[in-house]
């Protein structure tokens, strides 16, 4: 194991922080709007048919619910990152190739978040940030 100082963090690293804090303030703002939305009339949607569906207010309140969780993920993650924990570098390749495999559902939408999950995947794996995320553990 190696002290702190003897290992400087990569730029790999220092913008998958950047995106983790992005990841985690678009999730808080959607878990937010999500329950806010709830109030009043619930947002409706049109399917392949053309008939008009109400999300229910429970399915809100649980999308949103969750949605703050996982903001808090994030944020918990970036903390993490920066000190150079392995248990962070786990669980950022982890949910990055469950988003590649759960973007292949959404194609032809999928294709951004299968380059950025890719990209970050990419950037916590090299040999530099590998050994970063080896120092706090």
């Amino acid at each position: 194991m190696s002290s702190a100082a003897s290992v400087k963090r990569p730029f790999g690293v220092t913008i998958v922080t950047g995106l983790l804090v992005i990841a985690g303030l678009w999730n808080l703002w959607i878990g937010f709007l999500s329950i806010f939305s709830s109030f009043g009339d619930n947002p409706t949607f049109e399917d392949f048919y053309g008939v008009a569906h109400s999300i229910p207010t429970f399915q809100l309140w649980m999308f949103g619910l969750l949605s703050i969780f996982l903001g808090l993920i994030y944020f918990w993650l970036t903390r993490m990152t920066l000190v150079g924990s392995a248990t962070a570098h786990s669980i950022i390749s982890m949910f990055m190739i469950i988003n590649i495999v759960f973007a292949f559902f959404r194609l032809p939408y999928g294709w951004f978040s299968i380059m950025v999950s890719l990209l970050v995947l990419l950037m916590v794996n090299t040999q530099a940030a590998t050994a970063w995320f080896k120092q706090a553990d």
